[in-house]
């Protein structure tokens, strides 16, 4: 039993550091974050202890504000290089850049569902 237990803390250990690795590689703080994804930045320091486990629209949302996949912040891929990567030379994009994306593909996404 002792077995199962050691792996469950050692996913739950991969989430917390690859939460930290991607905030920390996006330059951002735990407040920062906390603003981008509207969670309370006591939160993202409960997850990155791993004190407390994040709901899945959590993990949405701090994948989603760390331009990283949520196969990278729960383990299933091995690197941060390439987890949000969609089109040639996106790693050169600001963040700024990638907000604007975003906002077309919704508006896109938006008008074809009035189709």
């Amino acid at each position: 039993m002792s077995n199962v237990v050691s792996r469950s803390e050692d996913q739950d250990g991969i989430f917390s550091a690859r939460l930290r690795q991607a905030r920390e590689l996006r330059g951002l703080n735990q407040s920062d974050l906390g603003k981008l994804t509207g969670l309370q930045p006591a939160a993202i320091g409960h997850f990155e202890a791993n004190r407390r486990k994040p709901s899945f629209a959590n993990i949405r949302s701090l994948a989603r504000a760390l331009n990283v996949s949520s196969d990278f912040l729960l383990g299933r891929t091995a690197s941060i290089e390439g987890a949000t990567t969609a089109f040639r030379g996106e790693e050169n994009l600001t963040d700024a850049d990638r907000q604007s994306i975003q906002m077309m593909i919704d508006m896109f996404a938006e008008r074809r569902g009035k189709e």
